[in-house]
Parts: structure tokens; sequence; C-alpha cells
């Protein structure tokens, strides 16, 4: 806490208060690589006190392409955050492809080719075609990741959810001390507000995130409709900006602040005095309603976490953000479109 603190006192990396539509104060993109930081430090100290070499060794274990792919996607972000825009989106784009597609060769058992339906699960079969979709899949989920990074809470509360969820079906160190490290940065700011994760931590965390479920899913733990209600937030906000920004003719690469996200805090900040409040509650209510939604059904034990019958609740909230995007679209009047400078 006292490193997230003194990161925010720092002059460099620091974002724009009008970045993402949402905040309204100056803040610090360095919140990834502190995060990071401390899940090293917590993963160090527990290799010297013998909490490391878990049951199933997964991600993060002796598997170094995983090392690789996270690294090497968190030095790409880092690289962005200490000097915006010195990597062109479409750079970064190719870089994450090679990243994954590297990684996925070396590692072909996080292809995904069990999902029940027989003709997803024959094209997935085929090495050439299922190697190429995930390294798709995976692209576009970090990307996902950090379109939905912005309001306080959103990302690191979805993040601090799915590793508690991984390390409660796993008993694996690495998901505890992620779970950890998130859950310390998502209190860190929703009360202060004045650290993001940045595309260190958005493009970092988020191939932890991609990969750990890739592996969990292949190894039985999880089924991918419950997967899918776990992320279903940045997942389907991520296939509608998409659609929205090309029905709109502009370019799917450049950022705008139309996110569902962005329409609830406009009203919000009508309605709440402090800025900060406004930003955090957006994204508290975000995560509640998305992946929040899963960890109740978890606990209240509505399926297996095995089980299909998620893909009901994932349905659920396709139907909830469709109802909630177009209400709060009513009466909206701010710019919809964002320049980066």
């Amino acid at each position: 806490m006292l490193c997230f603190q003194w990161i925010t006192l720092q002059s460099y990396a620091a974002d724009a208060a009008d970045k993402h539509g949402i905040s309204q104060v100056s803040a610090s993109r360095l919140g990834g690589l502190v995060t990071f930081i401390s899940w090293l430090g917590l993963m160090l100290a527990g290799y010297y006190n013998g909490y490391l070499g878990g049951k199933s060794g997964g991600p993060v274990g002796p598997y170094w392409i995983d090392w690789f792919a996270v690294g090497c996607c968190a030095v790409l972000g880092l690289a962005e955050d200490l000097r915006n825009n010195m990597l062109s989106p479409r750079f970064r784009l190719f870089a994450e492809l090679a990243i994954f597609a590297i990684a996925i060769a070396f590692w072909p058992l996080l292809i995904p080719i069990d999902f029940g339906l027989p003709g997803l699960d024959a094209l997935m079969a085929v090495p050439v075609i299922g190697w190429f979709l995930t390294v798709v899949f995976c692209v576009g989920f970090i990307n996902a990741v950090n379109m939905s990074d912005g309001a306080n809470g959103l990302m690191p509360g979805i993040m601090t959810i799915a590793y508690s969820l991984f390390y409660l079906n796993t008993g694996e160190f690495v998901y505890a001390a992620m779970m950890t490290a998130c859950g310390l940065f998502t209190l860190f700011n929703v009360i202060s507000g004045r650290l993001f994760l940045g595309d260190t931590g958005a493009y970092g965390l988020g191939a932890s995130l991609v990969i750990s479920a890739l592996y969990l899913f292949s190894q039985d733990v999880f089924s991918a409709a419950f997967l899918a209600c776990l992320f279903a937030y940045p997942c389907i906000d991520f296939v509608v900006t998409l659609i929205r920004r090309y029905r709109a003719g502009r370019s799917i690469f450049l950022p705008d602040n139309d996110h569902l996200h962005n329409r609830i805090h406009y009203h919000f900040q009508r309605w709440l005095p402090s800025k900060t409040l406004a930003n955090s509650m957006t994204g508290l209510l975000v995560v509640f309603g998305s992946s929040g939604l899963a960890l109740a059904g978890y606990l209240n034990q509505w399926w297996l976490v095995t089980s299909n019958l998620w893909a009901w609740v994932f349905l659920f909230q396709w139907l909830g953000y469709g109802v909630i995007f177009y209400l709060t679209g009513l009466n909206r009047s701010v710019s919809q479109y964002v320049v980066e400078s």
C-alpha cells in the first residue's frame, strides 16, 4: 500500500484527468507495475516458505512459456505507460499476436478442444485452425481488459474475484498471491482513484488471466460457460465496442468514451457530489453485476463450476448489458468520441 501511495506522487507515467472519460483527477498509469511487483514479492516469500509447488503445477509453475507470454505482454504495456503513444496500436497488436503465436505453439495444451459442441470441437481439433483461433482469442481478451480499465475498481475487482475462484478450486499459491496483490490494488484504487492498472496491468495481468483460464479449462476445473460468466463484462463490452465503432465509421483502434461504464458514470456524477465516489460506484456496480454474479452463484452453489448451465447466466448478462446500455444512453449529451493527445 505504501508503494501504491508513493507511485501516485511521481510525475512520470501520469494519466490525463479526462483520459478515460470517467476520471476527473490526474492519476498514475503504473498501478499494474506495482501489482506485478507485489505479486512477485509474494511468490518469492512463498517460495522461501515452502508454499509453492501445488497440486498441478499449472500456470506460472514449471511452464516457462507462461512466464514468457505474461512478461512480454507486461513489458509491452510498460513501454506504453512510460511514454504514451510511443508504440502505435497496430504495432502493439502485431506484437501481441507474435507473443501468443509463440506461446500457444510451445504449449498446445491451451488450445480448447472440448466445448461439447461437435462442429466447434472438430474445428478446434485441427492443429493450425485451433492454434490460430486461440491466438486471436487471447489477443482479443487482453485488449478487452485494456478497454474496460478506467473506472475505479472495475478490472482489478474482476481480477480479484477471478483469482479468488481460481485459488478456491485449485489451492495453487500463485493464485492466492495474485488474489492478494489485486485485492490490495482494488482497495487503493477504489478509495483514492489516483492509480490505474495502465497498459502494464491490462496486458500483463490480462495475459495471465487468459492463460490461466485456458489451462484450467483444459484441466476440467471450470467449464467454458462459467468462465464466460466470470469475464462477461470485458468480453461483452469489447464485442459491442468493435461493432459500435465499425458501424459509426470510426477506426476500431481509436478510443472513445461511450462504453457502458462511461454511460453509467455520466449519471452517477450528476447524483453524487464526490468525483471519486461516482467513479468508484461505477466500477463496483459493473463488477457486482458481472463477475460478482458468477461469484454469488458459486457461493450459493447454483451449479457446479464445470456445468454448462452457466450459459444461461451468461445470456442473462448479455441481455442486462443491452438493456442498461440503452437506458443509460438516453438524454446523454457528453461527447462520445475521444482522441488521445
